[in-house]
Parts: C-alpha cells; structure tokens; sequence
C-alpha cells in the first residue's frame, strides 16, 4: 500500500501541523486576555536585536543587515507608509 506522503515529505507536514497547532495555541491564549495584557506580551516576545540574516541564492551568499534608529521621529509603518504613498 502506497503512503499518501514520502518520507521527507512526511516529516515537512509534521512539522507545519505542529507549527500551525503553535499559532493556534498563541492566537487563543492572545485571545482571552486584554488589551494591555496583550500589549505586554508583545513587547515582552519582541525581538531584541537587529534583523540578520544570510541566504544563498545560485551559488552566490547574500547578507543582510536591517538597522533601526532608535531616536527615529516615525516608526517603520509610517516610514513604510509614507514610502509606499510615494510610489
């Protein structure tokens, strides 16, 4: 009897079950508190340092490194707004 997933493919729908079980349990608990309980909770998981990373692309390793003022007069979604209604 042929298995409607292959071993690799098995594993990767494993994992995005327990991903989306995850953010279903995050969503819920989110869901019954309150504004400002919820507010603290996103301040406390954000995350702390720079956005880096590395990705491969046709042999070649690109770098990004995101920087962010902290003493900046807007914030990225109105920086991203403003950007955006110049196009």
């Amino acid at each position: 009897m042929n298995e409607p997933f292959g071993g690799t493919e098995k594993e990767e729908f494993s994992e995005e079950t327990a991903i989306r079980q995850m953010i279903d349990e995050i969503t819920d608990c989110l869901a019954s508190m309150t504004k400002e309980e919820r507010l603290a909770w996103f301040r406390r998981s954000q995350y702390p340092h720079p956005v880096n990373f590395q990705k491969e692309i046709g042999g070649t390793v690109y770098t990004v490194n995101a920087h962010f003022n902290a003493a900046a007069s807007e914030s990225i979604q109105e920086k991203t707004e403003r950007i955006l209604l110049k196009l």
